[in-house]
């Protein structure tokens, strides 16, 4: 009687345990080759390699907090800017909202998907300004404050926090043109053009 060949699946389910089996041997054997002319720190891992899990959109945006020093992109020349982190939107992609340190004067805040972080804030921004997403200012800053004459804006540097609420602010205009060169202003009447370098937030 002949006896029957084995189906070739059967011959491919015995040669597969062969086959890691050579696989498991050679990888050994460079494993020491390189052991002994590396020296003993060098290891070569046969385990599978493990693909990191990506980090939520919630997991992202948690690294950020209102008052934090970043470098984010602006979308009309696609570069990478210092400004301050005002708000942030965690279902929108995240979408940050952020004050320029040297805005362009038609966008003094932006709203972007694309930051990094610089430094933190020792304490975060808080209150209505921060929810509202308006300009802040500090002492130092450079501006355009509005001058009633004419309506016009002109240069002047924020010199001291003002006395008629937390958005007024003392400036020293840049000519005076023979009036008064110190005024209170409130906030929305002057724009940032440059602001001060060593920021108290930090």
């Amino acid at each position: 009687r002949f006896l029957a060949s084995p189906k070739s699946s059967d011959k491919n389910s015995m040669a597969q345990p062969k086959q890691r089996r050579s696989f498991l041997c050679v990888t050994l054997l460079a494993s020491l080759l390189l052991s002994a002319f590396f020296g003993p720190s060098f290891v070569v891992s046969v385990g599978a390699a493990h693909k990191p899990t990506r980090r939520s959109r919630v997991a992202l945006s948690a690294e950020f907090q209102p008052g934090d020093y970043v470098k984010a992109r602006y979308h009309i020349d696609h570069n990478m800017h210092n400004a301050i982190l005002l708000s942030i939107e965690p279902e929108r992609g995240p979408r940050y909202v952020v004050s320029w340190d040297e805005p362009d004067e038609r966008e003094p805040l932006s709203g972007t998907t694309d930051i990094e972080l610089v430094k933190k804030a020792k304490t975060p921004l808080t209150g209505q300004g921060v929810h509202n997403e308006k300009q802040v200012f500090f002492v130092g800053d450079k501006v355009d404050a509005l001058f009633y004459t004419d309506n016009g804006w002109y240069a002047a540097e924020i010199i001291d926090k003002g006395k008629k609420g937390d958005d007024y602010w003392i400036i020293k205009w840049k000519d005076p043109d023979g009036g008064n060169p110190i005024e209170e202003k409130p906030g929305h009447e002057l724009k940032l053009t440059k602001r001060i370098k060593n920021i108290p937030l930090y």
